[in-house]
């Protein structure tokens, strides 16, 4: 996985086009997957950008959030904490746990997207 601002936009892009389609377990599945790709994307492109030597994901998002890049550490590490869930999606509470997180988590993700691209 190419880590780059684009890279990061055609993950949102094909997020947003999941979550989009009528619900169905197939839907929330590809969804909860486009959702892992988008979180790792997020943090790792935040760390290229800030140029951060840290590899580990935490530290990273507090990083985010010191350079004005997100609001709520808090919410980026459930985000963070969902993803990691996700190899769990055979469980279906925990799979509906991860799908609602990955509807939170577009528009954040598009707000970082715009920072990214600002910088």
């Amino acid at each position: 996985m190419a880590v780059s601002i684009e890279e990061y936009s055609k993950a949102l892009i094909s997020l947003e086009e999941a979550l989009f389609l009528p619900k169905t377990d197939i839907v929330r599945d590809a969804s909860i997957q486009r959702f892992e790709f988008c979180v790792e994307l997020a943090w790792k492109t935040a760390k290229k950008v800030m140029g951060t030597q840290t590899s580990a994901p935490k530290q990273v998002i507090r990083e985010m959030a010191q350079n004005g890049f997100i609001q709520d550490v808090d919410l980026w590490f459930d985000f963070l904490e969902n993803r990691n869930l996700s190899s769990h999606t055979y469980d279906q509470v925990l799979a509906e746990k991860v799908f609602a997180s990955a509807q939170k988590f577009l528009p954040e993700g598009k707000k970082l997207e715009a920072k990214l691209k600002s910088k």
